[in-house]
């Protein structure tokens, strides 16, 4: 299996070999993933040669009616990876691999920036996004060489790269025999316009990112030999996949002829006509590694060649075989060319006897020999065992990389009878949102939902349709709100259903909501409706009527412990050693470790007095940039709330300094409690879809920047917090911009991650790896009129009250 078509060196490799191959009696078919016809450049091949996409289905039958015995993968390179690994699993047979060159070191250069111990630091779905399918996956190519039944190689430093346990060998490249067999061609020199007094000096190689300085000190050479009066002319072939500096200033002077990629054919009269041939480098994590493939044809050509004393240099004697370059640079390649310019003979014995080694030690049918007694060893071993080794099972590295987004849930949108008796038969989050009327010109109220409807949460097809949405945004999971007091539970029916049902598959944690419920909704202790009793017995009563949900199977977890928040820590009695007692009966539980989380609300800063394991940000419980109202156009002459400036709080956030302990940031997509506070109400002007996106790309970066020392965490308030203008639910006015800011601003805030490390990562290849992993699905599509109906509950219109609810609006 070819990485190239026979117009790639590689394959010029793989067409020698099967050739060779068949007179040994071993039928070769090669896959190649362009053109088969390509082929045609080398002769007629004595295999068939067949297209990649015909590993999966086309039957490859060999003369004996049978499959393949063996793969041999020509290189780790992800296109052939993938097609190896499609024939292992077809027909159940060993695979080997060829190294030819250092892979890493490829594409680190091709890359231009993190190393290769670097981007295996990254998740494979990442890696997919930025490693071509023609270079090596830093996870695969190393999990693809351990399960390989054998390894070749074109250089024994190669080896390195082979697992222990892998058996290897080494073969090195041959020539074609046009290049032995070619007489010299002055057609060709003229064809150029040179001179028989011009020494033409042939290159023939495609530039790129690893070879792109050599190149350039060839050139530099050339020039510098010109400089002192010698009529040296650098004839370069092959493809430029970078630019050459000074290449284009040396077509200018005359020093350098850039013939472009050549047919095949050409390239041996080319060779013919040369005075000198040229394989540039030093020494180096490039050169000691590979074997050119060009080498082979320059020394058997009779030419003189000068060539870096690494790979195949160290096997070929300086000044008499060849040419040695220690360092490569442009002034030693001048200093070791200017004495064989006016040196006629000694260019004809060095090319001579570099001539006679390669008739002696490369002719491919040495290489063949090799590769043929390790194909005959692994099929004995194979026949040893009861089934042929298959490609190792993937590794997951770094599977928790992404920035997870969690947002706070509300389940205040179905009657209760509690809130029947306190506020009117039907009463719901919705009875406050529907009475709500602007405050100041331009503000958006009522906030009327869009696609969802006013639902009720007692229809479990609701949460369906929620988690559907934020799923295709990138919403990691919901954080329920759980009201309980000292066993009294409020609003646990969507959560029940939710348990009960054990679907939707969607991660969930619970913040417990400890503060009391009364007539001003601020958590007082003003016209009490449902008061929080703390005891020893009821802080563990609590825990133990939680541990049930702890143990789903979606509850999210910190390192295998469940996390569970805690809305107002500093109002229990004793919280540090409530944390202990909970710690202590969720172990004698089954849960070994439980991670306590404070929300700052009202104050609370660092987590670790409390007993607790982090802290959880929660605006808008930050510092306030207030706004005068008489300052701000068209306020209604009874508004006694208070406005804040929206962006100047964001910047305020995202510019905090990190504290001292695990901290797991916050945002929220705007704030407008005139819901539940009418003409008292807190609203956050300047806020919008654009505003919250870049507030959330700067936490996202900020959070994955900490990851190596925490969860990824950024929390989101919230959801559905519709009376306090919190949500991210599609609405009439923006539809669902704020999701598709929620989605843009995770991808770009984690792009921007990436790229302050060094990698040339882009927000689509973000979103692309999420969706392989499936954190981002395909956008839900929408009823026929744009807004699929939903469950519209009984709500009493006339009902004036404000909702009894937690304090999660602000002082």
């Amino acid at each position: 299996v070819s990485h190239c078509d026979f117009s790639g060196n590689s394959a010029m490799h793989v067409f020698s070999i099967a050739n060779e191959l068949q007179k040994l009696d071993v039928e070769s078919l090669v896959l190649v993933p362009n053109d088969p016809k390509t082929v045609r450049a080398h002769g007629i091949p004595r295999f068939r040669v067949m297209h990649h996409d015909d590993a999966g289905h086309a039957p490859l039958e060999f003369p004996d009616g049978r499959g393949p015995d063996l793969v041999h993968a020509w290189t780790p390179r992800e296109s052939v990876r993938r097609v190896t690994e499609t024939l292992v699993r077809r027909y159940a047979v060993p695979y080997l691999v060829h190294l030819e060159d250092n892979e890493e070191i490829i594409v680190e250069d091709e890359l231009e920036g993190p190393s290769f111990e670097d981007l295996r630091s990254l998740p494979p779905a990442l890696i997919d996004r930025i490693i071509p399918l023609h270079r090596s996956h830093p996870v695969h190519y190393p999990r693809f060489l351990s399960g390989a039944a054998g390894v070749t190689t074109l250089m024994n430093s190669l080896l390195e790269f082979k697992p222990a346990h892998v058996p290897g060998v080494v073969f090195w490249a041959g020539f074609d025999e046009a290049f032995a067999e070619t007489p010299p061609d002055h057609s060709s020199r003229r064809r150029l316009g040179l001179d028989e007094s011009d020494i033409m000096l042939v290159y023939n190689g495609n530039a790129h990112n690893s070879n792109v300085a050599e190149i350039r000190s060839l050139v530099l050479a050339v020039a510098a030999l010109r400089r002192r009066g010698h009529p040296i002319v650098l004839v370069k072939t092959g493809w430029n996949h970078v630019e050459i500096p000074y290449f284009e200033e040396g077509k200018r002077q005359g020093s350098v002829i850039d013939l472009g990629f050549c047919n095949r054919e050409d390239i041996p009269k080319m060779i013919a006509a040369a005075d000198v041939l040229v394989q540039p480098g030093r020494p180096g994590r490039f050169n000691d590694y590979r074997f050119p493939s060009k080498l082979p044809e320059f020394l058997v050509s009779g030419k003189p060649v000068l060539l870096p004393k690494t790979n195949i240099g160290r096997f070929l004697r300086d000044g008499v075989d060849c040419i040695l370059l220690e360092h490569g640079h442009a002034l030693e390649i001048a200093g070791k060319l200017e004495p064989l310019l006016d040196a006629p003979e000694r260019r004809r014995l060095i090319g001579a006897a570099g001539r006679e080694f390669a008739l002696r030690e490369l002719p491919w049918c040495k290489g063949a020999a090799v590769i043929k007694d390790l194909y005959e060893r692994v099929l004995r071993d194979a026949q040893t065992v009861k089934s042929p080794p298959s490609p190792a099972p993937p590794v997951e590295v770094g599977s928790d990389w992404w920035a997870k987004l969690i947002a706070f849930y509300l389940p205040q949108f179905h009657p209760i009878p509690e809130n029947d008796e306190w506020w009117g038969e039907g009463f719901t989050e919705w009875t406050n949102v529907r009475r709500a009327r602007p405050n100041f010109t331009g503000h958006y109220q009522p906030q009327v939902p869009a696609e969802l409807g006013y639902y009720d949460l007692r229809d479990p097809t609701v949460m369906d349709r929620q988690v559907e949405l934020a799923r295709s945004y990138g919403i990691h999971g919901f954080c329920f709100y759980y009201y309980w007091f000292n066993g009294h539970r409020l609003l646990e029916q969507p959560l029940d259903q939710f348990l009960m049902r054990g679907r939707p598959d969607f991660p969930f944690c619970i913040c417990w909501a400890n503060e009391n419920w009364t007539r001003r909704w601020d958590g007082s202790e003003d016209e009490i409706l449902m008061k929080q009793e703390y005891s020893p017995e009821a802080a563990e009563r609590f825990i133990r009527d939680v541990i049930p949900i702890l143990k789903d199977r979606r509850y999210i977890k910190i390192g295998g412990a469940p996390l569970l928040l805690v809305y107002r820590v500093n109002l229990l009695p004793d919280p540090s050693g409530t944390a202990a007692m909970w710690r202590t009966v969720c172990s004698r539980e089954g849960i070994s470790e439980v991670h306590l989380a404070a929300v700052q609300s009202f104050g609370i800063t660092d987590p670790r007095p409390y007993g607790f394991d982090a802290a959880v940000d929660f605006p808008p419980h930050f510092k306030h940039e207030l706004i005068d109202p008489s300052t701000f156009d068209g306020v209604a002459p009874d508004f006694e709330g208070y406005l804040e400036d929206y962006l100047k709080c964001a910047g305020n956030q995202v510019n905090q300094p990190p504290p001292p302990y695990v901290r797991y940031r916050g945002v929220m997509p705007a704030w407008d409690n005139t819901p539940r506070r009418l003409n008292k109400a807190h609203v956050c002007v300047y806020s919008s879809p654009a505003a919250y996106q870049e507030w959330l790309e700067d936490i996202v970066e900020q959070t994955m920047a900490r990851s190596p020392a925490q969860e990824p965490l950024v929390f989101l308030n919230a959801w559905n917090e519709w009376a306090e203008g919190a949500y991210l639910e599609p609405d009439d006015l923006h539809d669902r911009e704020r999701l598709e800011a929620t989605r843009r601003g995770l991808c770009r805030g984690m792009a921007a991650h990436f790229q302050y490390r060094g990698f040339r990562v882009t927000e689509e290849m973000v979103e692309q790896a999420l969706c392989d992993r499936h954190v981002l699905s395909g956008l839900p599509t929408r009823g026929p009129t744009g807004r699929p109906p939903s469950p519209q509950m009984t709500t009493s219109e006339e009902t004036q009250s404000t909702v009894a609810t937690t304090s999660k609006d602000g002082p």
